[in-house]
């Protein structure tokens, strides 16, 4: 029995070897394709036909412009995250029914700077500036008596038909918030007008003539997508940051709980990005809960995924033996902010040392 289990044995081995050979090797099924891409060629640029007009497109996936073949096994490079916008812009004016804003691929403090920077060129005076919210609030403009102002000209005719400008003043008030993605910004435009000397001083909800308005994006737009990286990096040193909108408190059962002066969505990226820049390692979410499912237990930079055999082997394991005890980092609207707190379950509270440092890392990596 010996003697036949001896070259079994040997046959199953090599059986087994040549087979992983097959599906893992070099020809295999499951064979390593992250070099792949060396062996692509690029194609001529596509040409619009002539009498055609087309809107100039960058490239979103930009190629080095020179890559040299390595021999051995490497790390692929991992992409550059992209930053530009639609079409190669880092501004373009969106609308959602009848709200307009300017989306910018831009930081709310660098945003801020070439707001800044596009009044003093425009020779619009700032009434008041505040950094919590980032706001500006200009002077009033007679548009009858300053026709040489530079914004005044390029505003008078967007002017609706049949509203005044003889005897009447407008101002702005312009407002950088956090976009929805990291590292973006939202810049709205806010247009009130009155009657030369009326004390009226109290904004509208919306802008009382919205063709102004759309003039006011529309001009910025052109203006900040004019704006060179020189510019932007010039202004670096004296830009002012947009003050935090998140505040670590106490709720009512005295738990620790993270306020934020954000709607829902831009809550949800924020505490998204600075989980992922916190390295806690996120393992489910429930966005209709408002819930992030999170494991304390070690980092994202620590934690590897499964191999193909542990996954494998693993999988008809009941949930509750392979699940490893996660913490809730929960959203929940309150009065008209956000409120983030920690729970071990739906009902249950984590414990206030490890609430309170877990929003302390978010909150310190929200911007």
């Amino acid at each position: 029995m010996k003697a036949v289990l001896g070259p079994l044995a040997v046959c199953v081995a090599t059986v087994s070897l040549g087979g992983c050979g097959y599906i893992f090797g070099d020809d295999g099924y499951f064979r390593d394709r992250g070099s792949d891409y060396q062996l692509a060629e690029v194609e001529p640029r596509m040409k619009v036909p002539e009498g055609v007009e087309s809107k100039q497109v960058g490239d979103l996936l930009p190629v080095p412009g020179e890559l040299k073949a390595q021999s051995g096994k490497f790390s692929t490079p991992r992409p550059q995250p992209m930053q530009a916008g639609i079409g190669g812009e880092d501004f373009s004016v969106q609308q959602d029914g009848s709200r307009r804003w300017l989306q910018a691929q831009r930081a709310p403090a660098e945003s801020w700077a070439l707001v800044k920077q596009f009044l003093a060129d425009y020779q619009v005076s700032a009434a008041r500036e505040m950094q919590d919210p980032g706001e500006i609030q200009t002077e009033w403009l007679a548009f009858d008596k300053q026709s040489d102002n530079p914004l005044v000209r390029r505003l008078l005719p967007a002017v609706s038909e049949g509203r005044r400008t003889d005897g009447q003043e407008q101002r702005l008030r312009i407002r950088i918030e956090p976009g929805v993605r990291s590292d973006t910004s939202e810049v709205h435009v806010l247009q009130m007008s009155r009657s030369e000397g009326s004390d009226q001083s109290d904004w509208p909800e919306r802008s009382q003539d919205s063709k102004v308005e759309s003039a006011v994006l529309a001009e910025l737009e052109t203006y900040l997508n004019q704006s060179s990286e020189e510019d932007v990096a010039s202004l670096a040193a004296t830009r002012i940051p947009v003050a935090q909108r998140s505040e670590l408190v106490r709720d009512g059962a005295g738990n620790p709980v993270l306020r934020m002066n954000v709607d829902f969505n831009r809550a949800w990226a924020a505490v998204g990005g600075a989980l992922e820049r916190s390295e806690v390692v996120v393992s489910d979410i429930n966005r209709s809960s408002g819930v992030y499912y999170v494991d304390l237990s070690q980092t994202a930079s620590e934690r590897e995924r499964p191999g193909f055999f542990s996954r494998l082997f693993n999988r008809d394991q009941p949930e509750d033996e392979q699940a490893e005890p996660r913490l809730q980092v929960r959203l929940t609207e309150v009065g008209g902010e956000i409120q983030v707190s920690v729970d071990q379950g739906i009902e249950t509270a984590a414990d206030a040392e490890v609430a309170r440092d877990l929003l302390t890392r978010v909150r310190d990596n929200l911007n």
